[in-house]
């Protein structure tokens, strides 16, 4: 049960309600966190430009899913993990793929140097050690992937948190917990 209610279209303000609609137009739904987010137009504003700033960078798409998918792992965020597994296979990504990257594990060398930056920013709160960082210039990670690492991170830690202060109810099909990491 939802701790923050649920904003409805049809009871949203007219600004609001525009965000839902760009919200479908995307996703073909707008999700429940999205709706506990219409609570407050700037959290949802904030959320939604983030969102729409990251997906433009130079991060793959499927790079950026399987950091949310690291991220939500270790923030135990049920409704995120949910999420993002569902959008990792509409993208194609193989659910090997998406059960490793929720241990922070991926084929691609770079993309891994990736998410152990994405790991050492989210277990140091942004004080990455000078080996972890050259670690990641040493696997080819440019300045501008690490800053869009640090803005994803940020993302995926605000959307974790809000789902999980408010309880919001899953809309997203389940997902095999087994590959869950020790807390």
């Amino acid at each position: 049960m939802n701790r923050i209610k649920l904003i409805q279209a049809e009871t949203a303000t007219a600004g609001t309600a525009a965000l839902y609609q760009a919200v479908k137009t995307k996703l073909g739904l707008v999700p429940n966190m999205v709706k506990a987010m219409g609570n407050s137009s700037v959290a949802l504003e904030g959320y939604l430009g983030l969102s729409g700033a990251v997906s433009k960078g130079s991060l793959r798409p499927a790079t950026r899913e399987k950091i949310a998918l690291l991220l939500a792992e270790a923030n135990q965020c049920d409704y995120c993990l949910r999420a993002h597994s569902a959008i990792s296979g509409s993208l194609k990504i193989p659910q090997d793929e998406i059960s490793d990257a929720r241990r922070g594990v991926t084929p691609n060398a770079k993309e891994q140097a990736l998410l152990n930056l994405a790991q050492a920013i989210l277990e140091t709160q942004g004080a990455v050690s000078e080996q972890d960082f050259s670690d990641a210039k040493r696997a080819g990670v440019s300045d501008e992937e690490i800053a869009e690492v640090a803005a994803n991170v940020a993302l995926n830690i605000y959307t974790n948190y809000f789902n999980r202060l408010a309880q919001t109810e899953n809309d997203f099909p389940a997902v095999d917990t087994d590959t869950r990491q020790s807390a």
